[in-house]
């Protein structure tokens, strides 16, 4: 196996996907350099192919494998890591008929750039937050800095009290300011 190829399966299968290799569904085995399929939130078939594979024969595969998958009435989609260079346009549009198609344009990828350019197939990795919460309200304080008024401060602690309380204070700031201009007059 191609070691691009092991290391496109060692980030998948560090993403909890499990090893099919060699590929035999319905009795009939599919000669793609490997296969994985989901376990979790993804449940897509995701076949490999390295810098060898032809796209005239990856595409006479893809459509032999989602022939045999809707004969078993099977769901699951089907994803082709294409580990190499980027086929033309033409046999990329005929691929991308069968299955879904990532490529991986390096001959020795990083796991960066593998995770980069498979990133629909693996969690989303959200980042870390802060050890401790932020509390919004002391964050807009120190935000304001010297522009904090009395108007602010009135807001603010409306806020601790929920959104009727701020609504009620936004009321009243405004009926003020309001009442102002009618006193002063025309």
């Amino acid at each position: 196996m191609d070691r691009a190829v092991a290391d496109v399966l060692s980030v998948l299968e560090g993403a909890e996907f499990q090893r099919r290799t060699p590929l035999k569904i319905g009795g009939t085995e599919f000669k793609f350099d490997a296969a994985v399929v989901g376990t979790r939130v993804l449940h897509d078939l995701v076949v490999v192919s390295g810098p060898d594979g032809r796209p005239s024969r990856l595409a006479q595969l893809l459509s032999a494998l989602n022939r045999t998958l809707d004969r078993l009435q099977s769901r699951r989609p089907v994803s082709l890591v294409i580990v190499g260079p980027r086929p033309n346009q033409s046999d990329l549009a005929r691929l991308e008929h069968h299955a879904r198609v990532l490529v991986v344009e390096h001959d020795a990828p990083t796991t960066e750039q593998i995770k980069r350019a498979i990133a629909v197939l693996l969690p989303l990795e959200i980042p870390k937050t802060a050890a401790e919460p932020i509390a919004p309200l002391t964050e807009l304080t120190s935000t304001l800095g010297s522009k904090y008024s009395v108007e602010h401060e009135t807001f603010i602690n409306a806020a601790r009290s929920g959104p009727d309380a701020v609504r009620e204070s936004l009321r009243l700031y405004v009926d003020g300011a309001v009442d102002v201009v009618e006193s002063e007059g025309p």
